[in-house]
Parts: structure tokens; sequence; C-alpha cells
């Protein structure tokens, strides 16, 4: 296995970290991926932090690496392909590497004789056509003469492909297919397509590894796993590897878990990592690691923050060696290194906006960096071997660490009002200036399927420019360079105008509000967030950090939001309690099937009690409250004036959960209407509910589904959904959704009057019965 090297292998004060295949080898969550689809969302951070305890509230089951081709329940054979998807940095690599570990020291998978390891940032090198026997041959030259023999018995072969979404080539997969040979010359981007497909080495197993938003249609693979990066003793475990003074290791803890911010980052492996590293600034000198004012850089708060303390930590003890004591001051210490950063920054920023991700030798010098002078914390080195030539090449050590750095050279740069605002029009909607003063916003070509791209890179602008205008930046910055009076106002005037003017996609929107997150000044978002009327992230799959960015900005704002629309995002109890200080001002709450139960019900109860509620319209449908949860529900209500509408469908409601109903909402007199349809309340329920009706005419209880044409044209409109993208379909397994209408509807069969309504029901009856025959839903 190629060396692993990082910061943790200097000298110094990095000797005090594990060595890092130690610490990469710390346990993943892997588990089987449900949904259909890969689903459209946004690029790396708004996915970074979706996490192993987002899906406590899921029924996931572990995967260990090797497990992977592990046999199927269904088939009880292995699968022959396998695609395992994670956003950059959760560790999709690593689980590969500890795979190809195991199976190397015979622990594991005896039954391949070898394992070819490929990754697609190397196959970017070949623009020639070329077989597969003579990529194997150049790639893996010790196995050159055996490749004939190896190929004798397919079978036993094992393909590992990482990275496609680092892929430059773009990938047919409705190519026709056609007969094609361990010798077939071939583009690579065939090559790639044909081994997925089967139609070269079909009794081959392959991996593929990939971030979501990448393509990579699921038919072609007969499991689909998700890597979730870290559980909570597992970034305790991670913290204790990386530092082998056992008390550092538990301080350094004890600060990441009291800090919630970063708390919710370190389950990303990589932010583990770069976390830790920025940490060692605090913890490892003779300083009272309880004093934090006695340090030169206040704690990390945002992720911007973060990687410029990981920056700053790499750059004094590793960059510039010898050269930095602990005492150097920052600036003195961004003075000595203002030259290189300077030229990896712009390096950073024109290939970022070429998806570019790779550099030859010549790249490298054309940017003023010495390879020679580069440290691994940086860059690393792959060696290709192409044709006959060793073909040396570099990349950053992470595409975040590029896209940091590439922020950073924008904000050492760009320095007027009018340029800031403008390079926000271009990096978030394509918006060319017409006229701009700074260089590094002329002749760009941006078309808009990259904006999703430079969305992180964005927001470490945001976030850096914040820095360069605390003065922290004192070293980088050109002393000729003048900073305009009034940049916080003015953006916080363009923020104002994206929101009032502006038609964008519910990314987008997030986005700007992670930006506001990450220049973190109050006079900024206390001039956009008034402008925020509604917010719909409908379907988006939500992290704890998208829950912070958007309590952050919202709570700037002294109005009433007429609508937030959560509905199938997974945001769990942790995301929603992220959110309880401002859910009293939604007068319009979707939080549909968001992985939710009793103790989010209980939360939403003491919002129902607040003197301060405003909220209208609640739609809690599709997450598992039970009786107990609902208890609480029907207890907020019986003094609550301002809740018209309650939805709560397939909520796990018994018998037990309706014995507070009849004493509470006889006595509310705000409520209009209550669905709960889909739960199992029992004959002594039903009563209950006819005993309210008597007692408050005036409220509307939906109970059965043949009770309301519009609710079963909606159920209708879902079911139909859900068969042509099944997008949502983790969240409606979880609550045994589709199984909880067909029994509603079976329960009622025989009571059905003939009508419109009957038909529409038994219509609806049969659809879900398809869907469920189909075995669509299984996941084979």
């Amino acid at each position: 296995m190629e060396e692993l090297k990082c910061y943790s292998e200097g000298s110094g004060e990095a000797s005090n970290s594990a060595s890092h295949i130690e610490i990469h080898y710390t346990d993943l969550f892997v588990t089987e991926d449900n949904d259909f689809t890969d689903s459209s969302q946004h690029e790396y951070f708004d996915l970074a932090s979706r996490r192993a305890r987002i899906y406590v509230h899921q029924s996931c089951q572990r995967i260990r690496p090797s497990q992977l081709l592990s046999p199927q329940e269904t088939t009880g054979q292995p699968p022959k392909r396998v695609k395992v998807k994670g956003i950059a940095g959760i560790g999709k690599s690593v689980a590969d590497q500890r795979l190809v570990y195991e199976w190397a020291i015979g622990k594991s998978m005896p039954e391949f004789i070898c394992i070819f390891d490929l990754s697609f940032r190397e196959l970017n090198l070949i623009e020639a056509p070329i077989s597969l026997f003579e990529l194997l041959g150049e790639r893996f030259r010790h196995l050159k003469d055996a490749l004939p023999d190896l190929f004798t018995a397919p079978g036993s072969l094992l393909f590992i492909l990482d990275g496609l979404d680092e892929f430059r080539f773009s990938l047919d997969w409705k190519s026709r297919d056609k007969n094609i040979g361990i010798k077939s010359k071939l583009p690579v981007s065939e090559l790639v397509v044909a081994l997925i497909k089967g139609n070269l080495l079909p009794e081959a197993s392959i991996i593929l590894t990939t971030r979501p938003s990448t393509e990579a249609p699921k038919r072609f693979f007969q499991r689909c796993c998700v890597v979730l990066g870290f559980e909570e003793n597992q970034v305790k475990e991670y913290t204790t590897k990386f530092y082998k003074d056992g008390k550092v290791a538990e301080k350094v803890y004890d600060y990441i878990s009291n800090n919630d911010s970063i708390f919710v980052l370190s389950f990303i492996p990589l932010y583990c990592y770069i976390i830790c590293t920025a940490m060692a600034e605090f913890f490892l000198g003779s300083q009272d690691v309880g004093d934090f004012n006695s340090l030169e850089l206040n704690p990390p708060r945002t992720v911007s923050e973060v990687y410029f303390c990981y920056l700053l930590t790499t750059v004094k003890h590793h960059g510039l060696r010898a050269s930095a004591e602990r005492s150097t001051s920052r600036s003195e210490v961004l003075s000595q290194a203002k030259q290189q950063l300077t030229n990896l920054g712009k390096l950073a920023y024109e290939n970022l906006l070429q998806r570019k991700i790779m550099f030859s030798r010549k790249d490298l010098e054309n940017y003023g960096v010495t390879p020679a002078n580069i440290q691994s914390t940086f860059l690393c080195q792959i060696l290709h071997p192409l044709k006959e030539e060793a073909v040396e090449m570099f990349s950053f050590f992470h595409l975040t660490v590029q896209e940091h750095l590439a922020a950073l050279y924008c904000a050492l740069n760009i320095f007027s009002q009018k340029d800031i605002t403008q390079a926000l029009n271009l990096w978030c909607f394509g918006l060319h200036p017409p006229s701009v003063s700074s260089t590094l916003l002329k002749q760009i070509d941006l078309n808009m399927d990259m904006l999703e791209s430079l969305q992180m890179f964005t927001r470490f602008f945001m976030g850096l420019l914040r820095t360069r205008l605390a003065k922290q930046l004192d070293g980088l910055v050109n002393p000729s360079m003048e900073e305009e009076n009034g940049i916080p106002t003015s953006l916080g005037l363009w923020f104002q105008d994206q929101f009032k003017h502006r038609e964008m996609k519910n990314e987008t929107a997030l986005n700007l509000l992670h930006c506001l997150m990450e220049f973190h000044m109050n006079e900024t978002t206390t001039i956009a967030a008034p402008e925020i009327k509604k917010l719909n992230l409908f379907k988006m799959k939500l992290s704890i950090v998208d829950c912070a960015a958007m309590h952050y900005v919202l709570e700037f704002s002294p109005h009433t939001l007429q609508e937030l629309n959560l509905g199938y995002s997974n945001i769990g109890n942790r995301g929603l309690n992220r959110l309880k200080p401002i859910l009293h001002r939604c007068e319009s709450l979707y939080l549909r099937y968001n992985c939710l139960d009793w103790q989010a019900a209980i939360l939403e109860s003491a919002v129902l009690k607040s003197n301060e509620c405003q909220v209208k319209k609640l739609f809690m449908c599709g997450n598992n409250l039970g009786p107990e949860g609902v208890n609480e529900l029907w207890t907020a209500l019986e003094k609550n004036t301002t809740v018209e509408e309650l939805y709560l469908d397939i909520t796990g409601i018994t018998e037990k959960g309706t014995e507070k109903i009849v004493n509470c909402l006889s006595k509310n007199t705000s409520l209009r209407i209550l669905t709960i349809v889909g739960n199992d309340i029992g004959e002594v329920g039903r009563k209950r509910l006819k005993e309210l009706e008597k007692l408050r005419p005036d409220l509307r209880i939906i109970a059965n589904f043949v009770d309301d044409l519009g609710l079963l044209q909606a159920y209708l409109g879902w079911v139909e959904e859900i068969r042509a993208d099944r997008n949502q379909m983790d969240s409606v397994k979880n609550v045994d959704a589709l199984q909880s209408v067909l029994r509603g509807l079976q329960n009622i069969g025989g009571e059905m009057e003939k009508g419109e309504n009957a038909d529409k029901a038994m219509e609806l009856q049969i659809k879900i019965e398809e869907l469920l025959k189909s075995h669509l839903i299984g996941g084979s």
C-alpha cells in the first residue's frame, strides 16, 4: 500500500500524533443505502455533516468494509458490483484501504487472489485509448508477467475504482452493450463503463466509490452503501489515537464535544483530522489549556476558522519547520509564508474554476511553486506509470484544502465593495460582471453546472473575508491595500436583495445561509434576515450544520416566518433541537418524514405552549411520535390558541395515544382540522374521536382515508411520486408508511359506501399493493 503522508508524520510537536495509517483505521459507519437514485443534492458542504447520529432514528445496519461483498439476504450470493457513496472526506477511500489491508494480512476475503486498486485521479492521466491488460500492466508493473494467469480466473479478481467524482471524462451509461475483451483498446471512460456494466470481465467483482451527486445508476449495482463517518465513540477513539498523550487527547475531546459547531464537524473523518491538527496549537504547548484567552488565536467556531487554524498550524510547524517557534506571532508566520501561500492560492483558484485537481511539475513551476519545497501537508505526490515513463503529478491532499487556499487567495486580492458583491454574483449565480477592477474576476468562463461545485469555496471566501476584516490576515495582506469602510453593510444589502427579489433553487438559498454564518457579522445578518419570508428546503437531506445555519440567520429576523418546509429532510431530533429557538415563529411548519420520535414531540409541545407561539399549521406526518409523544401534543394544545391545522398521519398513534385527546382538545378553541389517518387507534380510540366530535362540532377530524376526497387525491399523488422518484424512500420505509396506509384502507374496506371517495380509496389501495408487490422497495 502507498504510504499515507500527513502533518502528523513531521518532527517536533507533530510527533505527539500516532501514525496516520493507524488513525485512518478508526472504524467508520458504513450502512446499506436505501435511496433508489442518487439524489441531485448540492455539493460537499451541504452534505458534509450528514453523519451517523442523524441515522440513529433509521433502521441502519453497520457494515464493516470487509462485508461490502458479503452475501445478500435476497439471493444468498455475494454482489459483483458494489457502489459506496459518501461526501468528500467521509472516509470512502479509507474504507477501501482498510478492505485491502485486511485482505493483504489474510484477515478477510480469501476468495480473491488479487485486488487492483485504481484511482480516478490516476485514470485522468490517460489520454489515448488503452486496453485493460495494458492499463493494469503499466499501473501494476510488478504484476505484469502474472496478468495472463490472473485473467484465467476472473472471478477471483477484485477491482476498486476510487473517486468517480474526480473523473474528468464523461461517462455514457446509455451506450450500447458490446463484446469487450481484456485486450480491446478503448477510451478510458468507455473502459470504466464496460467494467461497471459487466460488459468486460462480468465474473470479476467491482467496488466503486463516489460522491452522492455523481451519477452512477443503481441498476448496475447489486449493493449500494453509504459511508456515514464516525459516531460519538469513534470521534473519541480518533482523538485518542491522534495524540499519544492520553491527558491531551481527553482535553481535546472535551473541548470538541463542548463546542457544538466543532463537534458536529468531527463526525466527518477529514474534519476530525483537521480539527485535531488545528487543536495541537492550543493543547500541545506549555500554556494552560483551560485559558484560551492567553492564546493568540481564538478557538475556531466555523468551518472557515477551523481550516484557517489548521493552515496556520501546518505552516508554522511543518511548512516553515525550524524557522518558526511556538512563540512566533501569527502575522510573522504568515509573512514568512506569504509568497508560498500566494502562489499556492493562485494555483488553487485558477484551476478550481477549471475543475482541475492534478498538476504536473510544469504546472507548479508556472505558478512559482517549486516541487522540491512543497510539503506533504499541502500537496502529495502521485506517481503514475504511463507507458514506460513515470509521470510525476501533484495534488492538494484534499479538494477542500484546494478550495480553502483558493478562497484565501481571493480574500487577499478582492478588496472593493463592488468587486466583492460582483464576485458573489459570479460564484453563486453565474452572473458575469460588466466591469471589475479585480483581475480575478475577468475573463472567467463559468457555466451553470459549475455553481454547485463552488459552494464550499464561496463559504470559505466569506469566512476568510471576515478574518481579513478582523485584521487576522496581517502578514499576507498587501500593505498598500486600504480596507473600504462599510463592507458588512454593503454585503447585508446584497444578501437582502437576493432573498427579496431573486428566484433561486433551494440549494442556493441554503448556501447563502451558510455564507452568512461563515461571515458571522451581526451587522450583515441583521440587514439580510428580515427579507426571508419563506424557506422551502423540501426533500433536501439536511445536516445539523445546515440546521445551525438556518438557526443563526433566522434568529436575526424579528418577523414571523410564513412557511418553513423541511419535509423529507432527515433532520432528526438533534437537528430539530437546533432549530427550537425559531420554531415558534413559523406560521406553517412542515416536519413530515424527518426521522423524529417522541422526544421531538416533547420539544414541539414546548413550542406550542410558548406565549410567543405563532404556529398555525403543523405537519408532523410520517414521524414515529408514538402514544407518548402525541399525548404531549394533546396537552400542549389544551391552552394553545394559534394552531388551526394539525396533521398527524402515520405517526404511530395507538389507542393509548388517544387517552388525553378528548379532555385536551375539547378545551382548545383554535384547532379546525385534525388528520390522524394511518394510525391504529383501535375501537376505543374511534369512540373517543366520536365523543370529541360531539364536544367540538367546529373541529373537522379526518380519521379515515375515505373521509376526505382531497386527502385521497394527495395520497394518490404521493404514491405516484414515490413510483417516479423514490428519493424519499428511506423516510417512507422508516415508518412503514405504505403498509400503514394500506392497513388503514383495508380496515375500512367493508364500511365504505359507494361513491367517488370509495372509488379513489380503492384506486389508492390497488396502487400501493402493486408498488409493494413490484419488489421496488426492498433495495434489491
